[in-house]
C-alpha cells in the first residue's frame, strides 16, 4: 500500500519492543507523507485546541495524552528528552493533531460528534469538481483506491472481513480469485459480527443479502452466506464461545457489562459465536466468528473481530495472515491488524482489497474522507498501544 511499508521481513521474530518501534515508523511513513500533507492543507484549521467533541462516539484518551497534546514542552516521563520532546512523542502529539482537524473536515458520518449513522447513511458536502478530482488523487497515493496484489504466494491464516450488504460475497469472491491465482490461503476466516441489517428505507440491506444469505438476520449471517457461495464452504453448527445458549439475554461474561452505557447495549451485542466450516470433502477448513463489543452501546467494530480472531487463532511469530478487504478500508484495516495481531502477537499481517471497479464502496470525495479519517484514527490508536509498550511504568495502565 503506498505509504505504509509492506515488508515486515526484516522485523518478524523481533521483541515486542522492537515491533513498537515499528509500529511508530509505518504510522510516521503515512501520517507525515505528502499526499497527507496536501490533502490536510485544504481542509485543516490550525493546531491546539480543547480536546473535546472530535474522539469517535465515546471513546476517550489516556490522560497523558491530554498533556502531551496541549503542551508538549510540559509533559514528563519516557516521551521528554533532554532538548525537548522525543521523535516518538512528537509524533504521538502530531496524530492527535491531525485526528482533530480530520475530525471536523473529514466526517460525514457523525457530524455532530453524537448521533451513530453506519457508512452507507454518510451525508453529502458541496463540494466542486476540481476539489473532488483532487481529493480523489490524493487518496488514491495515500493507498484507498487502487488494489495491489498480496506479496507473497503462501499464507498461513487468511481473514476475509465483515461488511454490509454485497460486501461480504465480494470480498470472499476476491479471496477465491487470489487462491485461483495460485496464492495459498492456509485457514481462512470470516469476522463478522451480530450487527443488525440495516432497514433504511431508501436502501433497505435485506433485499441484498437474501440474494447469497437467505434468511440472515445479520453480519455473522451475511458471513456464513458469502462463504457457503462462493467458497462451497458449510458450518458444522453455531456454537457460544462465551457459554451461553442463546442471545436473548445479556451475556453474564461480557467483559463491558459494568461499562457506561452497557444497560443500553443490545444482548445480541454481548455474546461471541463461533461457526466451524467444513468444505465439500468434510474437512475443517476455517470458521466464521462473531465478535462482542467493546463500544457499548453501539455494534463491535473491526478491531473487536481481529482481536476475538487472535484470541481464538493464537498467531505466533513467523506466521503470515492476509486480511481480505475493499481497498477503501486497506489503511484502516491494516493500522488495526497491526495493533491487534502484529503487535502483541508477533505474527506478519498485510491487508489487500479489491479495487473501485468492482462496485463495492462509493468513491466519492465524501466516503474517501471518511475512510482517511478511520485511518488517521486507527494510527492514533496504534500509537497509543505502542506507546505503552515502549513505556508501561511511566504511561500507567489507563487507555
Amino acid at each position: 500500500m503506498p505509504g505504509i511499508e509492506r515488508d515486515l521481513g526484516t522485523v518478524i521474530g523481533v521483541s515486542e519492543v522492537e515491533r513498537a518501534e515499528y509500529a511508530f515508523t509505518q504510522v510516521e511513513r503515512w501520517l507525515r507523507s505528502e499526499p497527507m500533507v496536501e490533502l490536510l492543507g485544504m481542509f485543516a484549521d490550525g493546531d491546539g485546541g480543547e480536546m473535546v467533541g472530535w474522539l469517535h462516539l465515546n471513546e476517550e484518551l489516556p490522560g497523558w495524552l491530554d498533556g502531551l497534546f496541549q503542551d508538549a514542552e510540559g509533559i514528563d516521563g519516557p516521551f521528554q528528552g533532554a532538548e525537548g520532546i522525543t521523535a516518538q512523542g512528537e509524533l504521538l502529539r502530531h496524530v492527535l493533531v491531525v485526528e482533530r482537524a480530520a475530525a471536523g473536515a473529514f466526517n460525514f458520518r457523525t457530524p455532530d460528534g453524537s448521533s451513530y449513522r453506519e457508512r452507507s447513511q454518510a451525508v453529502s458536502a458541496d463540494f466542486d469538481d476540481a476539489t473532488r478530482e483532487r481529493i480523489a488523487r490524493l487518496a488514491d497515493e495515500l493507498g484507498l483506491v487502487e488494489a495491489r496484489e498480496p506479496r507473497f504466494r503462501a499464507y498461513d491464516k487468511t481473514l476475509v472481513l465483515g461488511g454490509g450488504y454485497r460486501s461480504p460475497l465480494l470480498r470472499t469472491k476476491y479471496a477465491a480469485l487470489l487462491r485461483e491465482r495460485g496464492t495459498q490461503l492456509g485457514e481462512v476466516s470470516f469476522l463478522g459480527s451480530p450487527r443488525f441489517l440495516i432497514e433504511d428505507a431508501a436502501r433497505p440491506e435485506r433485499p441484498v443479502a437474501e440474494r447469497y444469505a437467505p434468511g440472515a438476520t445479520d453480519e455473522f449471517g451475511l458471513m456464513l452466506g458469502a462463504a457457503r457461495a462462493e467458497l462451497g464452504l458449510r458450518a458444522s453448527g453455531i456454537e457460544f464461545l462465551c457459554g451461553c445458549t442463546s442471545d436473548s439475554e445479556p451475556c453474564p461474561k461480557w467483559p463491558y457489562r459494568e461499562a457506561e452505557n452497557a444497560d443500553r447495549t443490545p444482548a445480541e451485542f454481548t455474546h461471541e459465536r463461533r461457526a466451524p466450516l467444513t468444505n465439500e470433502t468434510g474437512e475443517m477448513v476455517g470458521s466464521v466468528l462473531s465478535a462482542c463489543t467493546s463500544r457499548p452501546p453501539y455494534r463491535p467494530d473491526t478491531s473487536d473481530t481481529l482481536g476475538l480472531w487472535a484470541r481464538c487463532a493464537e498467531p505466533r511469530a513467523g506466521q503470515r495472515v492476509l486480511l481480505v478487504t475493499t481497498q477503501v478500508f486497506v489503511p484502516f484495516q491494516q493500522f488495526d491488524a497491526l495493533r491487534r495481531i502484529y503487535l502483541p502477537y508477533g505474527a506478519e499481517v498485510e491487508t489487500v482489497g479489491f479495487g473501485p471497479e468492482w462496485g463495492d464502496r462509493p468513491q466519492n470525495a465524501e466516503y474517501l474522507l471518511q475512510e482517511t479519517l478511520s485511518a488517521i484514527r486507527s494510527a492514533r490508536r496504534l500509537l497509543v498501544a505502542a506507546a505503552k509498550v515502549l513505556a508501561p511504568g511511566a504511561l500507567g495502565s489507563t487507555g
